[in-house]
């Protein structure tokens, strides 16, 4: 999976884990473990992707920095879910049957959304169709996945500050899409 970079440039998106030339997933009940590895990797390429529409929409200073704001979110997740990690790690735990099911479709989903996102993501991107990707992204079971895992991962403290960003985000997203989407498709 790729995506364009600020000069036109073609860059590859961080790849997602495969265990050992397993499937994303193993057979049976996952390990936490697996469901934490490529829930951070989606993480990390929704981070990237609206870090890429910051730089898109960099002439508009309120437009940016909602998309930095976004990007930043992304990037509490991706510190979180880490902490979740190394918790569990040092628990021994990190290796036993997951709490949250986890599917490969679920992820291959996500992964594909968000590739083509971010093939989209190049100069003539309109705000509106951007606005419409970040809508779907989270609306997206990956927000789900987030919140499941912390929740599992015995970390409230972590759930909550990261629920109260997406409330805000998501309103971020509702008050820019009114003045420029006015009802019209965005896809």
């Amino acid at each position: 999976d790729t995506h364009v970079g600020r000069r036109g440039s073609v860059h590859a998106l961080p790849p997602l884990p495969r265990l050992a030339g397993r499937a994303i997933i193993a057979h049976g009940m996952a390990t936490t473990r697996e469901a934490l590895e490529p829930t951070i990797a989606l993480e990390r390429q929704s981070m990237s992707l609206y870090a890429r529409m910051a730089r898109i929409f960099a002439a508009d200073p309120k437009v940016r920095d909602f998309w930095f704001g976004m990007a930043r979110d992304e990037a509490r997740h991706v510190g979180a879910l880490d902490l979740v990690t190394t918790v569990l790690e040092l628990e021994d735990a990190l290796d036993k049957p997951s709490p949250i099911s986890l599917e490969d479709a679920t992820i291959v989903r996500l992964r594909e959304m968000l590739a083509r996102f971010h093939r989209e993501a190049g100069p003539q991107l309109k705000l509106e169709r951007a606005l419409a990707m970040a809508v779907e992204v989270e609306e997206t079971a990956l927000e789900d996945l987030v919140a499941d895992l912390l929740k599992a991962g015995q970390a409230p403290d972590e759930y909550e500050r990261w629920l109260r960003p997406l409330v805000h985000a998501l309103g971020e997203v509702g008050s820019l899409i009114e003045p420029h989407c006015r009802g019209e498709a965005t896809h």
